[in-house]
């Protein structure tokens, strides 16, 4: 009878996160609110650049396109890839955080974003921070500006898709593994195709969230008994 029960609670555990992981936010557009500020430590993420691009075939994890058609991709393996607008590839900068980051073009600077700090950092052109700012609005920047799936440069749209999942751009996904782009007369094209089909790093957490669960449920499983 005990078995039974604690089966069932795992049974239930698994429909709650795969029902968490299809759930969708809708996003609308907004801009980064930034206070300037300055950190004693000159380079927190550790950030380096190289004109070798070391994240082909990695899913991306948001992307964003400059006023003069310049594309950053940030990729599961924390680094950002920046391409021109037919997708040559221009640099890399890479860096090291546990927490999710992402990345937007200010003006044609580009800016790292760290959500967990709710910190933004320009980089100069041999990747050391040059401006630092407080992210101080809007409410869920994260959802409503960093991560938008469609975005607009020029006559061109771009948008990033999970391969088995929807396309409409108001639907939010932990990854992507596609890039496209349709320009003025309809053509669409794939600028960036990712190797994989998951992410390990956002199933790594999964699987950490699983196994806690897991544990809590047989904790409890294991007092009943005693009591």
């Amino acid at each position: 009878m005990e078995k039974s029960k604690l089966n069932r609670a795992v049974c239930n555990i698994l429909f709650i996160v795969i029902f968490i992981e299809k759930m969708c936010i809708q996003v609308y557009a907004a801009e980064l609110e930034l206070e300037p500020n300055t950190y004693k430590d000159g380079n927190p993420f550790q950030f380096e650049i190289s004109e070798t691009w070391t994240s082909k075939g990695q899913t991306i994890h948001s992307y964003d396109v400059s006023e003069y058609g310049q594309i950053a991709i940030v990729f599961s393996d924390n680094t950002i890839g920046v391409f021109d607008h037919d997708m040559n590839f221009l640099y890399q900068l890479s860096f090291k955080t546990d927490g999710k980051a992402g990345a937007l073009w200010l003006n044609e600077s580009l800016l790292f974003i760290d959500f967990r700090s709710d910190t933004a950092i320009v980089c100069d052109e041999d990747g050391h921070p040059k401006h630092f700012y407080d992210i101080t609005g809007p409410i869920n920047y994260g959802y409503r500006v960093v991560d938008e799936r469609a975005r607009y440069q020029g006559t061109d749209e771009y948008y990033c898709v999970k391969k088995g999942g929807s396309n409409d751009p108001l639907i939010h996904y932990g990854f992507y593994t596609m890039l496209k782009r349709i320009s003025e007369n309809g053509k669409e094209e794939v600028l960036y195709e990712s190797d994989e089909t998951s992410d390990t790093r956002f199933m790594g957490n999964w699987v950490f969230i699983i196994g806690v669960l897991i544990l809590v449920v047989l904790f409890q499983n294991f007092r009943r008994k005693d009591i």
